[in-house]
């Protein structure tokens, strides 16, 4: 008797849920197609890594190389004059690059850029800001220390400085481990010693497990100021580096804030420059200088 009691109402409860179940909204999987325009023009460098996207549906498996347009027509006018343009295959897809490898970006000037694929339309232009020179240049070799503590410098080894460029609200500060297997190539005189990682400090405020790949070997900062006092924490490896400080534009610098230094992967429109469509398209100089970092006294 009590068994049947009970079967009547989680049978009710069943068919109940079950009916719920079938009233509630579907998964959204519907998606607009748009296209993307990504293009950061670096003063004294090559016209390149210019590239045009569309987004894909989530519910297949992205790929780079398929979100990448080969074919979409690419104008790009600097202070009114066109430039040829040409796609070139390479990693992640390929790229449009200027026609004429020898053409470097210029100071102060507008470069505009219409780009057509698949019935859209995108336009933006940017003016590149004005050149500028280190003061106090990374050093050629750097030594890692061998304190237990690594958040802050030992010493002056770090210390990197810049002319100011007018206008400018940040810098912003890239430090890239341009080879993570050789090491002792590099040395005088060379050894067949390979590459590792960096002894960490302890707490890890660098750490970035879990974030974007290309934050492996590139690490994104900013600064108002034109002096900057690096600590240990940010290499990741050891070995052969480069140091750049960019000067951006408004529109560089936009999205260097809505990609949070790499590591967020969220899209805000307000953020982006590009009219009728996603991306960003904006310039800056620059001052790079290769660093090579010791391993630490065993």
């Amino acid at each position: 008797m009590k068994l049947r009691s009970i079967f009547p109402g989680v049978l009710i409860a069943v068919l109940l849920a079950l009916a719920l179940t079938g009233c509630e909204d579907p998964v959204p999987t519907d998606y607009t197609e748009e296209i993307m325009l990504e293009g950061i023009l670096l003063v004294g460098e090559p016209l390149q890594d210019i590239r045009v996207l569309r987004t894909l549906p989530v519910t297949d498996t992205f790929r780079f190389e398929q979100a990448i347009l080969s074919d979409a027509s690419v104008v790009v006018t600097a202070d009114g004059v066109d430039i040829p343009m040409s796609f070139v295959s390479g990693p992640n897809g390929g790229m449009y690059r200027a026609t004429d490898t020898s053409y470097r970006v210029r100071a102060n000037t507008v470069y505009s850029v219409v780009v057509q694929a698949r019935g859209s339309r995108l336009t933006a232009s940017t003016r590149t800001p004005q050149p500028f020179q280190w003061t106090t240049p990374p050093k050629a070799f750097i030594q890692f220390p061998p304190k237990d503590s690594l958040l802050l410098p030992v010493d002056d080894s770090l210390l990197v400085s810049w002319t100011p460029v007018p206008s400018t609200e940040l810098y912003i500060i890239g430090l890239t481990c341009l080879d993570t297997t050789n090491y002792g190539s590099y040395l005088i005189p060379p050894t067949g010693d390979t590459n590792e990682r960096t002894t960490r400090p302890s707490p890890d405020f660098f750490d970035r497990s879990g974030t974007l790949v290309a934050n492996e070997r590139t690490t994104l900062g900013a600064t108002p100021f034109t002096t900057s006092q690096t600590v240990w924490g940010i290499f990741r490896w050891y070995g052969m580096h480069e140091l750049r400080v960019y000067a951006p534009d408004r529109a560089f610098l936009e999205w260097f804030y809505l990609v949070g230094g790499g590591r967020r992967s969220s899209y805000d429109y307000r953020l982006g420059n590009i009219s009728g469509g996603l991306g960003v398209w904006g310039s800056a100089s620059l001052v790079k200088r290769s660093s090579f970092l010791l391993k630490r006294p065993s």
